[in-house]
C-alpha cells in the first residue's frame, strides 16, 4: 500500500474517533448541567482548556459560557477540534482512499458527515443539541459496524483500527489526567456529592457509566474507577485495551509486509507494562506519573507508525 494511503485511511479512523470523543464528552457534561440546573462553567471551561485550544477559545470569546464553549466545540472553523473540522477531515482522507473502501462503510462515513454538516451550518439550540449529539456518536458507531462486516481484515483494515485505538487510548488517558485529582486515595475520604459528579462525568464521557455500575453495582470509588478505566481488559475503551488492539494490528501488519518495525517493539512494551501495573494495588501507584507515560507511550508509537509505514 503507498504510504500517503496508509495515512488517509488511519487519519480518517482518528478524526472519526475524535468527534465521537468529543460528542460524547460534550454530553456528559450536558448531563450534569441540566440535572443540576446550573450552567456549570468551571466544568464547560474545563473541557476547553483539556481540548489544548484554550488560546484559540480565548481569542474569540469573552467568557467560557455554556453556549460559547459548545459552538467552539461543535463548529467553529478557527477550532481545529471542532466536530465540524474533525468530520470534514475525515471524510477528504476517506474520499481519497474511496476505492480501498466497501460500499458500506463509504455510506456510513458520508452520511455522518452530511448530517454534521446539516446540522451545524448555524448556531445549536440546547434542546436540539442532544439528539445532534446522539446522531454523531451514532454514526461513528455505524461505520465501525460496516468495517467489521463488510470489510477484509487485511491492511486496510489494520490502519483504519491503528488510528482508532491510538485515538481512543489518548482520550482516555487525557480524560483521566484532566481529572486525575478525583480518582486519588483521598478523594474518597472526602466523598463529596460533587466529586462523584465528576467521577459520574468521566465515566459518561468515556461511555462507561452503565458498564462499571453493573460491575460495581453503583459504588462510586475512586480507585476502582481508575483501575477500570486503565486496566481492564474487558472495556472497549480501557487504555489495556486499546493497548492489545494496537499491539494486535501491528503484529498483523508486520507479518504481512514481512518486516521488522520499531512501532511493533513500542507497542508490545506498551502493552507490556501495563499488564504489569494491573497487577499492583491501584492506590500504590502514582497515577500522574503513570498516565504521563502512557500518553508519551501512546504518541510514540502514533510517530513510528508514521516513520515505519511511510505514511505522509
Amino acid at each position: 500500500m503507498l504510504g500517503r494511503h496508509g495515512n488517509n485511511l488511519f487519519w480518517m479512523a482518528r478524526y472519526l474517533e475524535r468527534s465521537e470523543n468529543n460528542a460524547r464528552r460534550i454530553q456528559a457534561t450536558l448531563h450534569h448541567a441540566l440535572s443540576n440546573k446550573d450552567e456549570d462553567q468551571e466544568e464547560w471551561s474545563s473541557i476547553v482548556v483539556a481540548s489544548g485550544y484554550a488560546d484559540i477559545f480565548d481569542s474569540f470569546y469573552e467568557i467560557k459560557s455554556m453556549s460559547n464553549v459548545i459552538n467552539f466545540l461543535l463548529r467553529d472553523e478557527n477550532n481545529p477540534n471542532s466536530i465540524a473540522v474533525l468530520m470534514t477531515a475525515a471524510r477528504q482522507n476517506g474520499r481519497s482512499v474511496r476505492t480501498y473502501l466497501t460500499q458500506e462503510v463509504w455510506q456510513s462515513l458520508n452520511e455522518c458527515w452530511m448530517n454534521c454538516d446539516a446540522s451545524l451550518k448555524r448556531q445549536v439550540s440546547i434542546q436540539n443539541l442532544p439528539s445532534l449529539l446522539e446522531d454523531i456518536v451514532k454514526g461513528s458507531s455505524m461505520f465501525r459496524g460496516a468495517l467489521y462486516g463488510s470489510m477484509l481484515h487485511n491492511d486496510i483494515f489494520n490502519f483504519l483500527r491503528l488510528g482508532t485505538f491510538i485515538e481512543r487510548a489518548d482520550n482516555t488517558a487525557r480524560a483521566i489526567d484532566a481529572k486525575y485529582h478525583m480518582l486519588l486515595p483521598t478523594a474518597s475520604i472526602i466523598g463529596e456529592r460533587e466529586d462523584k459528579a465528576q467521577w459520574e462525568i468521566i465515566l459518561r464521557s468515556l461511555s462507561a457509566w452503565r458498564s462499571f455500575n453493573w460491575l460495581k453495582t453503583g459504588r462510586l470509588n475512586p480507585g476502582e474507577i481508575a483501575d477500570f478505566l486503565i486496566f481492564d481488559k474487558r472495556m472497549p475503551r480501557s487504555i489495556l485495551f486499546c493497548s492489545k488492539e494496537i499491539k494486535t494490528n501491528l503484529t498483523d501488519l508486520t507479518e504481512l509486509y514481512r518486516g521488522q518495525y520499531k512501532s511493533l517493539e513500542i507497542a508490545d512494551d506498551f502493552y507490556t507494562e501495563l499488564r504489569q501495573n494491573a497487577k499492583i494495588d491501584i492506590n500504590n501507584i502514582d497515577l500522574r506519573g503513570l498516565i504521563s507515560n502512557l500518553l508519551y507511550k501512546n504518541n510514540s508509537i502514533s510517530q513510528q507508525i508514521t516513520h515505519d509505514f511511510n505514511l505522509n
